[in-house]
């Protein structure tokens, strides 16, 4: 039983974890196409800005109305920001 019990928890916490991690890792890719699409709005490739911008608009809209949301803007707010950046 105490297997059991462990194996759960186990799961359970990466579960979390991945869930946790999902979020951080949209937030990076929305805010990567937000400041690339910014790139090609400079570079005058208007069709290849757009493309962008709505693929990161697609990403946060998955999380928007959702318990994430909170969390996932935070994170798009601290990469768009070169915040969260190891580069």
């Amino acid at each position: 039983m105490k297997k059991l019990v462990s194996l759960l928890t186990i799961i359970a916490v990466f579960f979390c974890f991945s869930a946790c991690s999902s979020v951080d890792g949209d937030a990076r890719r929305a805010a990567e196409l937000s400041k690339e699409s910014l790139d090609q709005v400079k570079a005058q490739d208007l069709q290849r800005a757009e493309e962008l911008y709505k693929e990161s608009q697609d990403i946060i809209a998955r999380y928007k109305g959702t318990d994430q949301y909170e969390e996932f803007f935070a994170a798009y707010n601290k990469y768009l920001s070169g915040e969260g950046s190891n580069d």
